[in-house]
């Protein structure tokens, strides 16, 4: 008796120091997330809420940032993602449940006898059941690939979300560059036309200009001013959700940004990412994981037909005759109504449906990838013929008409409206940056890798 007790109170013991770990699961996360991205992640980070109190920021005076940087920062300090990173410890949990056989049931029985008719027609008896499940044995296993494929589909949509996340901040971080461009480009356009405004207005007195070009450009001038306080208050926002995806508490201080808003870039051949997405994205993964998953499932369905199969030992025992006795259990759900055939129906149209999501995936993706590819190659031409052939030529207007002016054959309107020109293709150029950049973060997200790390693999592999 004392041998049994010990068993059971090292069996307790043992059940009690189990802990569900996910060390390993995430270091595959990490190492996922630096191979595509260029920067890791880590559990359960602590959250800084002011740049000023980063490690990695405070020790810089004016708290200047790359946009690799607020990527590094996004990952490390967005509290949404911190929150994502526990589902895959619940999903771990689950997994481990899963893996768990049912306990051991004993059921006792004690029958008193309350009151007697007389010598021999009352007696105490004790009935015992131990039983254990034995359809664990082939259930178990089972279900434990279920939960397996579900952790893997977890940690793929977490992977997925860190690509999201990163799309997001160099977008973000872009935005900033490109709004503080066009606020300083509407700044020095809306110095210009009050220029122009003040020169039409003295060639009136001398009967140059009428009323007409007054009401024109004081229409021009006022549209302006309101175009420069959208642009300011366009910029207080662009920094405010940058800090959001950073994890920084929202407000209009501006950050320094370190990058140009232009870069020179090489993009590989549509072919090759193509090639690449099918078979790496996350989304391609979770769409073939839930595959495998609902074929693990159906398997695990038609095994639960005898859902319920139990085997132990009976003990009986009467006090008051000498009767005493052992003998075996067997306990089974009989599939004569429930033969679990809906289940395994549904299971089998589950797998149907992820097999059609597949392909419908992969042909999303294909236009994730196209769309900004096409779009990245037309603003490439469009950026150099501004570059090359729009802003030079405004610059020659400009110098020509202002050369001209001094002689006083062609007007300072005429100059000055010269220069607007400039400013406003100046503002159209910045406008294509950005796009250029943000198509540019959006094929990256299509492709599911940074394109300088891919082009780096890809001259190795060469």
């Amino acid at each position: 008796m004392k041998k049994y007790s010990f068993i059971l109170i090292i069996l307790s013991l043992l059940s009690g120091c189990t802990k569900v770990k996910i060390n390993s699961d995430f270091s595959k996360l990490q190492k996922k997330a630096l191979a595509s991205t260029g920067s890791t992640v880590i559990l359960d980070n602590q959250l800084y809420f002011d740049l000023a109190d980063m490690p990695t920021i405070k020790d810089t005076l004016d708290h200047a940032i790359s946009r690799d940087e607020a990527v590094s920062i996004a990952l490390h300090n967005n509290p949404e993602l911190q929150a994502d990173f526990q589902n895959l410890g619940i999903a771990k949990a689950d997994l481990v449940q899963a893996g768990l056989y049912t306990n051991p049931n004993i059921n006792s029985v004690f029958r008193i006898p309350v009151r007697t008719q007389g010598p021999g027609t009352g007696q105490t008896n004790i009935e015992s059941v131990a039983h254990v499940r034995l359809s664990d044995l082939w259930q178990v296993p089972l279900t434990k690939h279920v939960a397996q494929d579900l952790l893997e589909i977890v940690s793929l949509r977490i992977f997925s979300t860190i690509l999201t996340t990163v799309a997001e901040t160099k977008i973000a971080y872009d935005t900033c560059l490109a709004t503080e461009l066009q606020v300083k480009n509407t700044k020095d356009l809306l110095e210009i036309t009050q220029e122009l405004r003040n020169e039409i207005y003295y060639r009136q007195l001398y009967g140059y200009t009428s009323d007409l070009d007054k009401d024109l450009v004081d229409a021009r001038l006022s549209n302006l001013e309101s175009e420069f306080e959208q642009r300011k208050a366009d910029l207080i926002n662009a920094y405010i959700h940058l800090k959001k995806l950073m994890g920084l508490t929202p407000s209009s201080m501006p950050i320094t940004l370190l990058d140009k808003l232009h870069q020179e870039r090489f993009i590989p051949e549509l072919k090759i990412m193509e090639d690449y997405a099918l078979a790496n994205r996350p989304e391609i993964q979770i769409a073939c994981m839930k595959i495998r998953q609902y074929k693990d499932t159906i398997k695990l369905e038609k095994a639960k037909i005898f859902n319920v199969v139990d085997i132990g030992v009976a003990y009986k025992q009467d006090f008051d005759k000498p009767f005493r006795g052992w003998g075996p259990y067997f306990n089974i759900s009989l599939p004569i109504f429930d033969t679990n055939y809906a289940q395994v129906a549904r299971a089998e149209f589950l797998l149907k449906q992820a097999k059609q999501e597949l392909i419908v995936e992969k042909i999303r993706i294909l236009e994730e990838l196209n769309k900004p590819y096409n779009s990245l190659k037309a603003l490439e031409k469009e950026i150099t013929l501004y570059k090359n052939n729009v802003l030079p030529s405004y610059q020659k207007a400009i110098e020509y008409a202002y050369n001209y002016a001094a002689t006083m054959q062609v007007t300072m309107v005429t100059a000055l409206e010269s220069k607007i020109k400039l400013y406003e293709a100046n503002s159209q150029l910045i406008d294509k940056y950005y796009h250029a950049r943000k198509e540019f973060a959006q094929l990256e997200r299509a492709l599911g890798k940074n394109i300088t790390l891919f082009n780096q693999e890809s001259n190795n592999v060469a």
